[in-house]
């Protein structure tokens, strides 16, 4: 075979292949394989392709909704954080989740019982103004319950503790106790109330204006702190044999122990 004979066969294989391969499109060769969704970036909402437009627009609410309510339960959840409730140190049965705003006289009342009837060795309180704690030391006091002030800054909080010469639950003597509180109220200092002196009130040397609004169900004057020794009125009256936790008059006409309760209510819901 000559040279000529030999380079036109070879020209022929080549074109034989060429021929096989004409009728591929290399622009087809990903199309076989599934390309992954990517997930919307942050903040850009998702695109629905969907071909009904109703259809489309409740998708897109319910996305919505569900983004909003994701936000509000990491706001809360940064909140317990800040307070510590989260984790191992965050136990259910505390009160500072119990009593999100704060505690009434009652709910003091109905905790303290709980702690005298079972054998708890501690009771933490939530967080309270400086006269709230004066206020439950004292009450603690008389039951010869420990008590002290653990915490700081907007967490300072009355604490109790069981000792061995701490009374037995007995209901008259309770009920004795919890009937010369003076005060009905106790908010949460580290929200900030009128009285508890936390975020939301005044600063000495500052600008910032102090709540004095009541609350709706508050009582009238239920936070004011028991008149000392030193009042020239209650000086008045010990000299005329009256002493704490006796009525006013005389032996035959006695008046009532406690004042006559005037609750706030904001709403006109009831009246009518």
């Amino acid at each position: 075979m000559d040279y000529e004979s030999k380079q036109r066969e070879a020209t022929d294989a080549y074109s034989s292949q060429d021929d096989e391969y004409d009728d591929l499109d290399f622009m087809e060769w990903g199309d076989p394989i599934t390309k992954r969704s990517r997930k919307p970036k942050k903040g850009k909402l998702p695109v629905f392709n969907v071909s009904d437009s109703e259809l489309e627009a409740v998708l897109q609410s319910t996305y919505n909704n569900d983004r909003l309510k994701k936000a509000e339960r990491k706001k809360e959840r940064e909140k317990l954080r800040a307070q510590g409730l989260l984790g191992k140190k965050g136990k259910p049965e505390d009160l500072r989740v119990k009593y999100p705003q704060g505690m009434g006289i009652e709910q003091i009342a109905q905790e303290l019982e709980s702690f005298l009837k079972n054998s708890q060795a501690s009771l933490a309180l939530p967080p309270m103004d400086n006269h709230a704690r004066k206020v439950l030391h004292e009450l603690a006091n008389k039951f010869n319950i420990k008590s002290k002030s653990t915490g700081s800054g907007d967490q300072r909080r009355p604490t109790l503790y069981r000792t061995a010469r701490t009374l037995q639950y007995s209901a008259v003597n309770f009920d004795q106790a919890i009937g010369r509180v003076g005060r009905k109220y106790f908010p949460r200092k580290d929200l900030g109330s009128r009285w508890g002196g936390g975020r939301g009130s005044a600063r000495r040397g500052g600008g910032g204006q102090p709540d004095t609004g009541y609350r709706d169900g508050e009582v009238v004057g239920g936070s004011a702190p028991e008149l000392g020794q030193e009042n020239r009125g209650r000086a008045m009256l010990e000299k005329m044999g009256w002493s704490t936790g006796t009525a006013l008059g005389s032996m035959d006409n006695k008046g009532i122990l406690q004042p006559v309760e005037q609750k706030v209510k904001r709403g006109k819901a009831g009246l009518g």
